[in-house]
């Protein structure tokens, strides 16, 4: 096990901080808008029966002085041949994803940041309006939930809707938001903080150069999502059903890189707004605007950049080449960032997506 990588766990109600584990091989997984696994292993004969119990306790992964992964236990299992148990884990926002809106919730023009952290806080966290909603009071918040985006949202009682769902469907409209949450030690306790950046990426001079500071062994260009007809259909029922279209003519047309028109449709039954529709519609159009061009990337291992110093939703430049010829350089979104550490070897991936699935791409034009 490499020396500078810690487990400590915490009891996830109260956040204190019980003790460190004896971990021989861990892997973990950071993701935007998502609750990455994490696994660590432990000897069957140091493992704390009494205390490791799922959902009760949070496990945080430390490398250097960072935290870099945190989150419930959620499963166990034993291996009494080699006599060690694994841990299976899940990132934070894996509760968030496990608790209901029970209240009507009425938003007119509110920010969306500030949408998110009063359903988080009323109805998850237990730190809002409704004291009584039992919850961890886990959560702290930054300047970065002012994006500047103001949005109507209504959340009736009655839909039962996930309060992490309706975080996550507000993220992926046009003019959406990445969030993610961050871990740091404040005095004897650590601290979780809900960061929001832009979902085209926030920006940074990391180049990832193929034999420089890693490895892009291989990349792949995918056309199977592509679309310049997007439609989106909302609440109601036959022809008094919403809908929203949005479409990518110069694809279509332009004779320089013209395609067949490509349809997708979306449902999205607990939309009662055109404009919300109509932002879904356009982000499937970005998303479905290009062939994605995914290169695979391995960080070299002790040596910059590694694990600690790349986030999820940054955006970096990742070249290539090949007998002196320029076979990949473009502007990407990291959106992945795997770790595995065994036999005191760290090995680091990244998921890549390229910038252009961010940009505004067509229009609302009659077909």
């Amino acid at each position: 096990m490499a020396p500078d990588y810690r487990v400590i766990y915490a009891e996830f109600h109260s956040g204190e901080v019980w003790g460190e584990l004896a971990v021989t091989e861990l892997s973990y997984s950071l993701e935007a808008n998502s609750a990455g696994p994490a696994s660590v292993k432990v000897p069957l004969t140091l493992f704390d029966w009494s205390a490791l119990r799922p959902w009760r306790v949070l496990v945080y992964i430390q490398r250097g002085q960072q935290i870099v992964w945190g989150g419930p236990l959620v499963a166990f299992s034993l291996d009494l041949e080699n006599e060690e148990a694994e841990l299976h884990c899940l990132g934070l926002w894996e509760y968030y994803r496990r608790r209901q809106i029970t209240y009507d919730a009425i938003f007119v023009q509110r920010d969306q940041g500030a949408i998110v952290q009063t359903l988080l806080q009323d109805f998850a966290d237990g730190t809002g309006q409704y004291t009584w909603n039992s919850g961890p009071r886990a959560l702290t918040f930054d300047s970065s939930a002012v994006t500047g985006i103001l949005r109507d949202r209504t959340y009736r009682a009655y839909e039962r809707k996930m309060v992490g769902k309706a975080v996550e469907d507000m993220a992926g409209v046009r003019d959406g938001f990445d969030f993610r949450i961050d871990h740091a030690w404040f005095g004897g306790r650590i601290v979780n903080t809900v960061r929001f950046s832009p979902p085209s990426g926030t920006p940074t001079d990391l180049t990832l150069e193929h034999g420089a500071n890693c490895d892009i062994p291989s990349a792949t260009v995918d056309g199977t999502n592509m679309v310049t007809e997007a439609v989106v259909t909302g609440g109601g029922e036959a022809e008094s059903q919403l809908a929203a279209w949005w479409y990518n003519l110069p694809a279509e047309r332009d004779p320089s890189r013209r395609i067949p028109r490509l349809s997708a449709v979306q449902s999205r039954q607990d939309v009662i707004r055109g404009d919300t529709l109509t932002a879904y519609a356009q982000q499937v159009i970005a998303e479905g605007s290009t062939p994605i061009s995914i290169p695979a990337v391995r960080l070299y291992p002790g040596t910059d950049p590694g694990p600690g110093d790349v986030v999820p939703g940054v955006q970096v430049r990742a070249r290539a080449r090949v007998g002196g010829r320029l076979v990949l350089d473009g502007a990407y979104k990291v959106t992945t960032i795997g770790v595995r550490l065994a036999d005191g070897g760290e090995e680091t991936t990244l998921t890549l997506v390229p910038g252009e699935v961010f940009g505004n791409v067509g229009s609302a034009a009659s077909p």
